[in-house]
């Protein structure tokens, strides 16, 4: 009898322990998470769509002041990713087979986002369902607020004999502060630490150093320790310009007071910028 018991007991600690670890039913595309955590247990968000570079799709997962883990999202299936609308949001154990038109962007001021030991994949390929030309994996918005990428990995693939509409070159970024939205203004605070980037990346990171018509003293930062990038070539002696670019400045743009692009003004390291705050040495080569 009291080995039964006994046995009894491990089973039933067994079927806890799995219990714990199970999906949750509710990692579905549309889904919204309020000040709780999910936990999706590896499984693939079912459901989902991918509209190109559309940047009025939905999003797939939204949080308020929500963590998410262990989820998975399938190519064509991204949608504009994972939205942070208030409070912290944690991103923890996430995996994008092929990131869509965004994988995780800030929707509100004064929100904190953070992203933890996840893996992000953007095809070189112009097809719809792949998200067309790979853009920024981490697109931050609005005002006052904070984004901390912590050991994970960004892939930009490159194209394969079998890829749809497939395109060369560079392209992409990990993180880029809005360059030119509606109300468009800061500051956006950004921190990254040991994360590894592959494929040809057009740049790493990019940020706003001022924005235009508004005071000198608005302006986004980002620090980097514990970069490794594949392919690094460090900046010769004398020039700023690595390969690739680890943090270009931008001025930002109010849409609703200038039009096109946020202009670009260029590549900068720590010791003359206040918005790059990157040295030679938080850089190392895959």
């Amino acid at each position: 009898m009291q080995r039964m018991l006994k046995m009894a007991a491990l089973v039933a600690v067994l079927m806890s322990a799995g219990m714990a670890q199970a999906a949750d039913s509710r990692c579905v595309a549309g889904a919204t998470f309020t000040n709780e955590t999910v936990d999706c247990g590896g499984t693939y968000i079912s459901g989902g769509w991918c509209n190109g570079d559309d940047d009025n799709q939905q999003p797939i997962i939204k949080l308020y002041n929500a963590t998410i883990k262990n989820a998975k999202f399938a190519q064509g299936k991204a949608g504009k990713g994972i939205q942070c609308y208030s409070g912290t949001c944690n991103v923890e154990g996430v995996t994008f087979d092929e990131v869509c038109e965004d994988a995780i962007s800030t929707r509100a001021d004064g929100v904190t986002l953070n992203i933890k030991g996840s893996t992000f994949k953007n095809t070189m390929s112009n097809d719809a369902a792949y998200g067309k030309k790979p853009d920024k994996f981490i697109q931050v918005n609005q005002k006052n607020v904070k984004v901390n990428i912590e050991s994970s990995k960004f892939y930009i693939v490159p194209a394969t004999s079998s890829t749809p509409s497939k395109i060369t070159g560079k392209a992409g970024k990990i993180v880029r502060t809005c360059g030119n939205c509606s109300g468009n203004t800061g500051p956006r605070t950004i921190t990254m630490k040991n994360v590894d980037a592959y494929g040809p990346f057009g740049s790493i990171a990019g940020v706003n150093a001022k924005y235009r018509d508004q005071s000198s003293s608005i302006y986004d930062v980002i620090t980097i320790t514990g970069l490794r990038v594949e392919g690094y070539v460090a900046p010769k002696s004398g020039s700023v310009e690595s390969t690739p670019p680890i943090c270009e400045e931008f001025e930002g743009l109010d849409k609703t007071k200038h039009s096109g692009d946020s202009p670009k003004l260029g590549q900068a390291w720590a010791d003359k910028s206040n918005s790059c705050k990157v040295k030679l040495s938080d850089v190392s080569a895959l």
